[in-house]
């Protein structure tokens, strides 16, 4: 019996993989990027990662809301940053979690790069979701983009 239940979380794990669609996600402000980022979505849950440049400076957003079911825990691994460590945040059990906060420029930078390239693991509650690398190059070639837009010296 214990070993059909293994079977089932392994195959739900790479069906819920494979359900994943990751789109660029980019808001503008008077035409100049203010949030550049990424979307992860599967059929129960959207989950957004974000730069957002404002009048402080720079901070980076996790958000994920469910459709079903009341979120307790979220996060994005990659290969050498936990997302929940780098954002240093808290969130309270509800079906929407949202966490903004400043990052540290060099970690914020070393997690995209190594989400774009070589992906991630996301967990959400109990499940964990595998985000294969390196993610679709439209996908990634609009990040780029868009954060290299929001730099720029000229839009300061």
């Amino acid at each position: 019996m214990h070993f059909f239940s293994f079977l089932y979380i392994f195959f739900f794990s790479i069906a819920a993989a494979n359900d994943l669609k990751i789109r660029s996600i980019i808001v503008l402000d008077n035409n100049v990027p203010s949030e550049c980022g990424l979307s992860f979505e599967t059929t129960d849950i959207v989950s957004k990662v974000t730069i957002k440049k404002n009048r402080n400076g720079t901070s980076t957003v996790f958000n994920v809301e469910s459709k079903k079911e009341i979120l307790k825990s979220a996060n994005i691994i990659t290969n050498s940053v936990n997302l929940n460590k780098l954002l240093d945040g808290k969130f309270i059990e509800s079906k929407n979690i949202l966490i903004e906060s400043v990052t540290n420029e060099n970690e914020t930078s070393s997690f995209f790069q190594e989400l774009l390239i070589g992906g991630a693991e996301m967990f959400i509650n109990d499940k964990k979701i595998d985000i294969t690398g390196p993610i679709d190059s439209k996908v990634r070639l609009e990040y780029l983009f868009c954060t290299g837009e929001m730099f720029l010296p000229n839009y300061n």
